[in-house]
């Protein structure tokens, strides 16, 4: 699945799994009071960085990867890195398109940014649908097929094209941002992304740290 890297990734995501669990918490199907509002101020957040750890199982192959995201407005970078020494990938890219910097020097261009994962990891996982549901926000891009919210009035889970996203771990100061994200979809019941935040930095007085 993951191209280039070794059979350690699978180790690395098994131990991802035990220590990602996140208790489960009550749901509200009902939009809450001051949820529009709510989008606005986290869509105001366009300059940022994350760092964490990301895990993919697939049917037949597993591995997980530091992350390292800083998006800054329409431009970002993403750096991959594999555990054990086995090589990264890095990313450049802006609004249309990006460089892929493979571990053994290749260097692919794609001109739409939401191929960045499939090039990587091998699953059809859009950039943009990523970058709106780490800061808590349903996909722009995708339609909406189911939503919920936790008792604070944030997003809990939403299905969007086929994608089953669960968010825990709100954590921060003036702004509460997801730590951890549980990716699926109904159409590939094997397949299970989790990407764990340790650290947001946000370009502004807001601030989330795990």
């Amino acid at each position: 699945m993951i191209r280039h890297l070794s059979f350690s990734l699978a180790i690395s995501f098994a131990l991802l799994m035990l220590t990602s669990c996140a208790a489960i918490k009550e749901q509200v199907d009902t939009e809450p009071a001051g949820w529009a509002a709510e989008q606005q101020k986290r869509q105001q957040v366009k300059s940022w960085e994350i760092r964490g750890r990301l895990g993919v199982q697939t049917e037949n192959d597993g591995g997980s990867l530091d992350i390292i995201w800083k998006q800054a407005e329409q431009d970002f970078s993403i750096r991959l890195i594999a555990p054990l020494g086995a090589g990264n990938y890095s990313v450049q890219g802006n609004a249309k398109g990006a460089e892929i910097r493979f571990p053994d020097g290749s260097i692919k261009t794609v001109s739409n940014i939401n191929s960045v994962f499939t090039e990587i990891l091998e699953v059809n996982l859009p950039v943009s649908a990523v970058k709106d549901w780490i800061r808590g926000l349903p996909a722009k891009t995708l339609s909406i097929e189911d939503i919920s919210w936790n008792e604070q009035g944030l997003l809990n889970t939403i299905r969007q094209s086929g994608w089953n996203v669960e968010m825990k771990k709100y954590t921060g100061q003036k702004l509460l941002l997801p730590h951890v994200l549980y990716l699926s979809r109904n159409d590939d019941e094997n397949l299970d992304i989790r990407l764990v935040l340790r650290q947001w930095l946000v370009d502004s007085d807001l601030t989330a740290n795990k």
